[in-house]
Protein backbone atom coordinates (compact mmCIF):
# COMPACT_ATOMS: atom_id res chain seq x y z
CA UNK A 1 0.00 0.00 0.00
CA UNK A 2 2.51 2.33 1.05
CA UNK A 3 4.68 1.75 -2.29
CA UNK A 4 1.45 2.25 -4.05
CA UNK A 5 0.68 5.54 -3.04
CA UNK A 6 4.17 6.50 -3.42
CA UNK A 7 4.19 5.27 -7.02
CA UNK A 8 0.73 5.67 -8.21
CA UNK A 9 0.50 4.11 -11.27
CA UNK A 10 -1.62 0.62 -11.57
CA UNK A 11 -1.28 -0.62 -8.03
CA UNK A 12 -2.72 2.74 -7.05
CA UNK A 13 -5.70 2.44 -9.57
CA UNK A 14 -6.28 -1.82 -7.78
CA UNK A 15 -6.15 -0.02 -4.39
CA UNK A 16 -8.69 3.06 -5.61
CA UNK A 17 -10.96 0.96 -7.37
CA UNK A 18 -11.27 -1.98 -3.85
CA UNK A 19 -11.99 1.27 -2.20
CA UNK A 20 -15.24 1.99 -4.22
CA UNK A 21 -16.55 -1.29 -4.81
CA UNK A 22 -16.19 -1.45 -0.70
CA UNK A 23 -17.86 1.77 -0.46
CA UNK A 24 -20.24 0.89 -3.14
CA UNK A 25 -20.71 -3.30 -3.48
CA UNK A 26 -22.07 -3.81 -7.15
CA UNK A 27 -24.56 -6.47 -7.60
CA UNK A 28 -23.33 -10.11 -7.04
CA UNK A 29 -20.61 -9.17 -5.40
CA UNK A 30 -22.34 -10.99 -2.05
CA UNK A 31 -20.10 -14.45 -3.91
CA UNK A 32 -17.51 -13.28 -2.27
CA UNK A 33 -18.40 -13.00 1.51
CA UNK A 34 -16.50 -16.09 2.90
CA UNK A 35 -13.49 -14.78 1.64
CA UNK A 36 -14.34 -11.47 3.49
CA UNK A 37 -15.43 -13.44 6.67
CA UNK A 38 -12.64 -15.31 6.71
CA UNK A 39 -9.84 -12.00 6.10
CA UNK A 40 -11.96 -10.18 8.87
CA UNK A 41 -12.05 -13.73 11.28
CA UNK A 42 -8.18 -13.57 11.00
CA UNK A 43 -7.78 -9.72 11.29
CA UNK A 44 -10.01 -10.41 14.51
CA UNK A 45 -7.64 -13.03 15.65
CA UNK A 46 -4.32 -10.97 15.81
CA UNK A 47 -6.19 -7.69 16.69
CA UNK A 48 -7.48 -9.48 19.52
CA UNK A 49 -3.90 -11.36 20.75
CA UNK A 50 -2.29 -7.90 20.52
CA UNK A 51 -5.16 -5.82 22.27
CA UNK A 52 -5.80 -8.21 24.87
CA UNK A 53 -8.99 -6.62 27.31
CA UNK A 54 -10.29 -4.56 23.88
CA UNK A 55 -14.25 -6.29 23.10
CA UNK A 56 -14.39 -7.86 19.94
CA UNK A 57 -16.94 -5.03 18.64
CA UNK A 58 -14.33 -2.38 19.55
CA UNK A 59 -12.41 -4.09 17.12
CA UNK A 60 -14.38 -4.64 15.01
CA UNK A 61 -15.58 -0.70 14.66
CA UNK A 62 -11.55 0.39 14.73
CA UNK A 63 -11.27 -2.24 12.04
CA UNK A 64 -13.58 -0.15 10.05
CA UNK A 65 -12.75 3.41 10.94
CA UNK A 66 -9.15 2.43 10.15
CA UNK A 67 -10.43 0.44 6.38
CA UNK A 68 -11.95 4.19 5.96
CA UNK A 69 -8.85 5.59 6.92
CA UNK A 70 -6.92 3.98 4.35
CA UNK A 71 -10.07 3.98 1.30
CA UNK A 72 -10.20 8.23 1.61
CA UNK A 73 -6.27 7.71 1.28
CA UNK A 74 -6.73 6.02 -1.66
CA UNK A 75 -9.32 8.17 -2.84
CA UNK A 76 -8.89 11.93 -1.88
CA UNK A 77 -6.47 14.11 -4.04
CA UNK A 78 -4.23 14.01 -1.02
CA UNK A 79 -2.49 11.73 -3.69
CA UNK A 80 -0.29 14.61 -5.22
CA UNK A 81 1.46 14.85 -1.77
CA UNK A 82 1.65 11.34 -1.25
CA UNK A 83 3.37 10.97 -4.73
CA UNK A 84 5.81 13.45 -3.45
CA UNK A 85 7.19 11.24 -0.36
CA UNK A 86 9.19 7.90 -0.59
CA UNK A 87 7.27 4.54 0.62
CA UNK A 88 9.36 4.90 3.95
CA UNK A 89 8.01 8.36 4.10
CA UNK A 90 4.61 7.42 4.21
CA UNK A 91 5.22 4.46 6.19
CA UNK A 92 6.64 6.58 8.96
CA UNK A 93 3.14 9.15 8.90
CA UNK A 94 0.77 6.63 8.02
CA UNK A 95 1.73 3.36 10.53
CA UNK A 96 1.07 5.65 13.80
CA UNK A 97 -2.62 7.03 13.11
CA UNK A 98 -3.99 3.39 11.45
CA UNK A 99 -1.88 2.05 14.82
CA UNK A 100 -3.49 4.83 17.29
CA UNK A 101 -7.09 3.32 15.64
CA UNK A 102 -6.35 0.48 17.23
CA UNK A 103 -4.23 0.97 20.63
CA UNK A 104 -6.19 4.40 21.18
CA UNK A 105 -7.78 4.29 24.99
CA UNK A 106 -11.27 6.39 24.59
CA UNK A 107 -11.26 9.30 26.96
CA UNK A 108 -13.06 9.17 30.49
CA UNK A 109 -16.66 9.69 29.80
CA UNK A 110 -16.91 8.50 26.29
Amino acid sequence: MMRALAAGGHDLAVMRTVARVGIDPPQGWERLNGKFDRSRREALRVLTANLPGVPEQDLIFRTRCAAGMLNWLALAPIGTELAAMSAEQIEQQLVPVVAGAFRGDAPAGC
